[in-house]
């Protein structure tokens, strides 16, 4: 018969668990996600080279009690299975021990209740040098002379968590102050992007501070932008538990400021942005992917997903320990795929000719051409402009105008400018309103010329609002009416 031999893990294990693939945005995020948990309203994150490196995240969350805090310092505290609250973002019981020790030789964690303060610390040199899992409780002295422990004090609960002998952080982000300045700008913008829904929650706001500086929400949705298109959402059930997809048409680059385009373009291009958010209790987990349901595509590029997934399907997700990859089960990616084909349609509407028809009531510039084996543009021979051009001249340029405009149409730069929206490039070709202007005062002379005409403000801004560059500019029929004043 077998006999049971007790063979406990080495704490040399401790050593081995550095190397499970976190960033040091991952490793942050995952102590805000403890601190959201114990229901924190404000967390700062702090850090500092000098006189001693270190980086501390404290919240104002309800704070441990010795016990509580002596378990969170254990690896595995809770069961991956165990049921938790709808709202409590932890899986594994590993994200403080793992997150910290990716970074940092020394995890320190400091926590205030009514009750009183109590500190714990897992020390990797001391771990090694000892042989045994001995987790070290500081004493009151040890306490006080901890980096940032009096903001902690002067609160009335919450928790400090504080890294020191940063070797692995120093390892990759180099040793000077400007260079750890430059690596918390991304994680600045990560914890922006993954939290952006609790930053932007206007219930509930959770306010979290980069030393001292108001980490702003940054939306992948501009989901309260007027030309952001919010398309109609749909829930379904999975093991009894509610998935909630919403889909969204991002506006197009052109149309956007330099910090809306920053928000857009969370996977460094558009084009790489596109697909499936999925968010796990309300937190941003994985984006910018479509599970190879689809291929990326350029005309699918404005078109975003918000998967609403609660953390009672996490055993089907496949979620790893720093929450930064999943998988849709089955079942889920069945109902993503019918949803991707159909909700990529309008960012190909959108960008399609800026959304517009080959023919319709708005006499455009540039006519699309379509042939046998391919499509060109040629300039619109009729448009009002190029009349008033001919009137300008006295009617003796037309063979000239023509050839002019053919060799426009000819050398047209269009693989360049292919290649330069490909790379989220903005093509500035607004014509500014000084110039519009000019060219409704010519059109306006040749319109009032014509013999007959009925040639009245209200007659010329009606002939001419559905004409380019009137008919998409907010001032299209002011533009025309003043031009009919000299």
């Amino acid at each position: 018969m077998a006999t049971e031999e007790y063979i406990p893990p080495e704490p040399h294990l401790m050593g081995s668990m550095r190397s499970v693939g976190y960033t040091l945005e991952a490793a942050i995020a995952d102590l805000v996600d403890n601190s959201i948990t114990a229901g924190a309203s404000r967390i700062d994150i702090l850090f500092a080279s000098e006189p001693t490196d270190f980086v501390a995240v404290l919240d104002d969350g309800e704070g441990m009690s010795r016990d509580a805090a002596r378990e969170a310092m254990r690896l595995a505290a809770r069961s991956s299975t165990e049921q938790r609250s709808a709202e409590d973002l932890g899986r594994f019981g590993l994200g403080l021990k793992t997150a910290s020790l990716s970074q940092c030789r020394d995890l320190t964690l400091v926590s205030k209740t009514p009750e009183g303060v109590v500190a714990y610390s897992w020390n990797l040199d001391h771990l090694f040098r000892e042989g045994t899992w001995s987790l070290l409780l500081l004493d009151e002295a040890e306490v006080a002379a901890l980096p940032c422990v009096e903001r902690l004090l002067a609160q009335q609960t919450g928790t400090l968590v504080l890294w020191r002998d940063l070797d692995q952080l120093r390892a990759h982000a180099g040793s000077s102050a400007s260079e750890l300045d430059a690596v918390m700008v991304g994680v600045r913008d990560h914890l922006g992007l993954v939290f952006h829904r609790f930053i932007g929650d206007s219930r509930r706001p959770l306010a979290i501070r980069l030393n001292g500086r108001g980490i702003p929400a940054v939306d992948p949705f501009l989901s309260s932008h007027r030309r952001t298109q919010r398309l109609p959402s749909e829930s379904f059930k999975v093991e009894g538990s509610t998935v909630t997809v919403q889909p969204y048409t991002v506006p197009r680059l052109t149309t956007l400021s330099s910090a809306d385009r920053a928000s857009l373009q969370v996977a460094g291009q558009l084009r790489d942005s596109q697909g499936f958010y999925i968010y796990r209790a309300r937190r941003l987990v994985i984006w910018g992917t479509w599970f190879r349901i689809l291929p990326r595509q350029d005309m699918a590029k404005l078109s975003r997903v918000q998967v609403d997934v609660p953390n009672t399907l996490d055993h089907l997700w496949a979620l790893d320990i720093k929450k930064a990859t999943a998988q849709p089960p089955p079942e889920v990616r069945r109902r993503l795929k019918k949803f991707a084909e159909r909700v990529t349609v309008p960012s190909k509407n959108t960008l399609n000719w800026q959304g517009r028809k080959e023919s319709g009531p708005t006499q455009h510039v540039w006519q699309l051409v379509t042939h046998e084996h391919g499509f060109s543009y040629a300039l619109n021979r009729s448009h009002p402009a190029v009349d008033a051009a001919l009137v300008a001249s006295g009617g003796q340029g037309e063979a000239e105008l023509g050839r002019l405009l053919t060799l426009i149409e000819g050398t047209m730069p269009g693989d360049d400018i292919f290649n330069r929206l490909a790379k989220d490039q903005v093509l500035e070709n607004r014509l500014e309103d000084l110039a519009i202007a000019e060219i409704a005062r010519d059109m306006w002379t040749t319109y009032s010329a014509v013999p007959g005409s009925a040639a009245t403000d209200v007659a010329f801004v009606a002939a001419m609002i559905n004409v380019e560059p009137f008919s998409d500019h907010p001032r299209g029929a002011d533009i025309l009416k003043e031009a009919t004043r000299g």
